[in-house]
């Protein structure tokens, strides 16, 4: 939903400095914004709708393990394939981090990548 409501203007500068970017959108992220279109207000409804749209027409959505919780997905999926995972939940970087998975967040409108080699902000 970040990338929906605050859109990345640095992406091409991040991918000329770190190599293309192969964003994958796991199924059960789809499934948690389907519930929260259905669900949550008015604006973050809409919001949720266009996340799933541009999910499907910019990247790539996988099947993941279906899990109770969402998080348990993303950390089993970056494990399993040794894949870097984003996110802007704190609780989700932190134990990404702990996994040693490569994490990228956002911050101020700058991608920050975690557990790097370099630990840089790009």
């Amino acid at each position: 939903m970040v990338i929906v409501s605050t859109p990345i203007r640095q992406l091409d500068r991040v991918e000329s400095q770190i190599g293309k970017l192969n964003l994958l959108v796991p199924s059960i992220v789809i499934d948690e914004l389907k519930r929260l279109q259905q669900k949550a207000g008015p604006k973050r409804s809409m919001i949720a709708k266009t996340a799933i749209d541009i999910s499907h027409v910019r990247f790539k959505v996988i099947e993941t393990v279906k899990s109770r919780h969402v998080d348990d997905a993303i950390v089993e999926y970056a494990l399993r394939h040794k894949c870097a995972a984003a996110t802007i939940d704190t609780a989700l970087r932190k134990r990404l981090i702990k996994n040693n998975v490569l994490v990228i967040t956002i911050s101020n409108d700058r991608l920050i990548i975690a557990n790097s080699r370099d630990n840089k902000q790009v």
